[in-house]
């Protein structure tokens, strides 16, 4: 994701507190950043308490969002015996936060680096299919949020039947969850579209290196996606 699956034949010293503290950092940070993006960049400032909302909603999503992504290279890696650990990287992190500033999404928060070997291309079609499983984690994760959006408003009409209770009353909850669940569908559509552009180190370049016919389905997929849901929301909020 972001900075993408970065291969390497350098020696990467393993140290498991070490990538969970930059996972960790990386996610609070992104987290921030993206709640700012969402919530008008500058002008968000304007209404601290719809901020605080909005970044607390963007840090479950981009929990999810985020490490399930990171994982999915990681564990794909080390299934085909790679070495794989996740780095942060300092500066994508201050791009990410300038650009929400300015109201734009753009992730590069760091990547898991591979560790290959010295033969890099008798493993393309393992490090195309680690860079995959990343986007289209993603892609799962946008279709289970929108799931969870619709499955949010049948439980809330069955849970104030069967309570008795005013929407007045559950109102602040409603409101995070149904936050939660519309902006994971906006994050996670969009992270796959982003992460599958076939340029640099995203994950998309290793798929398309890998296999074209393979990068081309899953991008239009993606693609699709994105646009499905962000007409959905037009939709739903117009």
């Amino acid at each position: 994701m972001q900075q993408g699956s970065e291969v390497t034949v350098k020696k990467d010293k393993e140290n498991p507190l070490q990538e969970v503290l930059e996972f960790a950092a990386s996610v609070i940070w992104l987290g921030i950043a993206f709640g700012i993006a969402i919530a008008g960049g500058t002008e968000a400032f304007k209404d601290l308490v719809s901020l605080r909302t909005t970044i607390i909603e963007s840090l479950v999503v981009v929990f999810f969002a985020f490490v399930f992504h990171e994982l999915a290279h990681r564990v794909v890696a080390r299934r085909y015996g790679y070495k794989a650990v996740y780095h942060v990287w300092i500066p994508g992190l201050l791009l990410a936060m300038a650009a929400s500033l300015a109201g734009f999404l753009f992730a590069a928060p760091g990547g898991v680096h591979i560790e290959m070997g010295q033969n890099l291309s008798e493993a393309r079609a393992k490090l195309g299919k680690s860079a995959l499983a990343g986007p289209v984690v993603n892609i799962i994760l946008s279709i289970v949020f929108a799931v969870l959006s619709f499955a949010l408003i049948y439980f809330l009409d069955f849970y104030l039947a069967s309570t008795g209770k005013t929407l007045a009353e559950v109102e602040s909850t409603v409101n995070l969850l149904w936050g939660i669940t519309i902006i994971g569908v906006e994050i996670n559509a969009w992270l796959a579209v982003f992460n599958l552009i076939p340029f640099g180190n995203l994950d998309g370049y290793k798929v398309f290196q890998w296999n074209k016919k393979v990068w081309t389905v899953v991008f239009v997929i993606s693609i699709g996606l994105y646009f499905l849901m962000t007409w959905g929301q037009s939709k739903l909020f117009g």
